[in-house]
């Protein structure tokens, strides 16, 4: 797997807890429920949805269900609920704006949300200034704890939750013309999404690279000496695709994006219980680009600690 083999490019993990005013921390407080979220922007809004696979549903949990506006899908439920308090949406604005930084993770742990991720060493300094600006919100931040990565192997082996691993690839020479997708075949860098969602427009990508790209257009340099960078990318599959994710409220854990030879890759990791739905939307998305032998499926497999690599 392409990047995850060398592995640690972000030198820094960081967890926080948030004690916000969530009908969903309410009832995971009263049922003892912990379990795997995800954070989604739309504009300026921030949506904490819940994901609650049909496997580990128990009957204390049923009757809360109508009380978090909880939905049924073929393997799993999911609650959403749109962030209210100021404080906490500027907290996790300020959060996801900062260059170099990927928030890989949310969810519920012990009646809070938390959330993990990533950053370079070289934005330790704005975290900082983040946490200093908001240290006043005490009753909302908790537990913040920052830490030398041990990389996305480890993250991925310790999540509490089965993984599938799902790579596509599509026919280079029909995305050639785009900025991004041409660095990446030209360079043999590889982006990471910050993004699930699109924002104005644009996805935002951390970019890895074994060689200076700074004078590349539209990069912003996250590292020169480790040659890791943040840049902007409005390609059109990436739009359609996002489209449909966000219709279906669909999310990823991480992915990556690069070029080889004569093809893109694109690279998923997500819970297994929700692979199929993202597959299936894949399948869609082709479909209304009616280019039908555009995608290939290059690998479909459950993800753990024995098989990252």
């Amino acid at each position: 797997m392409k990047l995850l083999q060398e592995d640690a490019p972000l030198s820094k993990y960081f967890e926080i807890f948030l004690n916000i005013n969530s009908r969903q921390l309410i009832l995971s407080r009263a049922t003892n429920f912990s379990g795997f979220g995800t954070l989604a922007r739309d504009g300026n809004n921030f949506y904490f949805n819940v994901f609650i696979p049909k496997s580990s549903v128990n009957d204390p949990l049923m009757p809360f269900f109508p009380l978090a506006n909880v939905e049924e899908r073929e393997l799993y439920y999911v609650s959403r609920e749109k962030i209210e308090d100021k404080g906490t949406i500027d907290f996790i604005n300020d959060l996801d704006c900062i260059n170099g930084l990927v928030i890989s993770y949310a969810g519920i742990e012990s009646g809070n949300m938390i959330i993990k991720g990533f950053m370079h060493e070289n934005t330790e300094m704005a975290f900082s200034d983040l946490l200093s600006k908001h240290c006043h919100e005490k009753s909302t931040i908790g537990k913040i704890t920052l830490k030398p990565s041990r990389g996305f192997l480890d993250h991925l082996s310790e999540m509490d939750v089965k993984l599938k691993n799902i790579i596509i690839s599509l026919p280079m020479k029909e995305f050639d013309h785009y900025r991004v997708i041409r660095m990446l075949r030209e360079t043999g860098a590889t982006g990471q999404f910050i993004d699930n969602y699109p924002l104005n427009g644009t996805f935002r990508l951390i970019v890895y690279s074994d060689q200076d790209l700074s004078s590349v257009q539209g990069m912003e340099e996250i590292s020169g000496t480790d040659h890791i960078y943040e840049t902007k990318t409005d390609e059109d599959i990436l739009l359609l695709l996002a489209s449909k994710a966000k219709k279906h409220r669909l999310t990823w854990s991480f992915l990556f994006i690069y070029a080889s030879d004569d093809k893109l890759f694109m690279n998923f990791i997500l819970p297994e219980y929700r692979a199929k739905e993202y597959f299936q939307l894949i399948v869609d998305t082709e479909m209304d680009m009616k280019k039908l032998d555009w995608v290939t499926l290059e690998l479909y497999r459950n993800l753990n600690s024995k098989n990252i690599d």
